[in-house]
Order: C-alpha cells, then structure tokens, then sequence
C-alpha cells in the first residue's frame, strides 16, 4: 500500500468516525441515565455483578471521549 493509499484510507476512516460522534454521544447519554436510575432505586434482581458490569461498560464508552479532550487540551497547550 502506497502513502497516498494509506492517507485516503486513513482520511475516509476519520470521516466515518466523525459521523458516528453524535450518535455515540446519544448512546453514551442514554447508558448513563439508565445507570443512575439502577443506581438510585437499586431493583432487587439488580445485583453487585449488574453494577460491576456496568461500570465497566460505562468506562468504555467514555474514556474515548475523555482521552479525544485530554489530547486536545494538550494540542492547545502545545
């Protein structure tokens, strides 16, 4: 694969990702506000595996957009 070939892959890769932003978004904000309803009115079937599981989903979806800011704030430091 060439340079060039590499760069526009690369390039429509990067749009694509930008496309998905907003709906990741919505998907992230959506995962958090069910967490805080399990998290406040604790259901009975609603179990510390449940919680852990969730922890750990909610980490994933956020700490792409979490790492995404720290690398801009770096940028603009920079």
């Amino acid at each position: 694969m060439s340079g060039s070939e590499f760069q526009e892959r690369r390039g429509r890769l990067r749009e694509k990702s930008d496309a998905l932003q907003p709906q990741l978004a919505s998907v992230i904000e959506a995962f958090r506000e069910l967490f805080n309803l399990l998290e406040e009115y604790a259901p009975p079937w609603y179990t510390e595996e449940h919680h852990n599981r969730a922890v750990a989903a909610l980490r994933a979806l956020e700490e792409p957009r979490h790492a995404k800011a720290r690398a801009a704030r770096s940028q603009k430091a920079g």
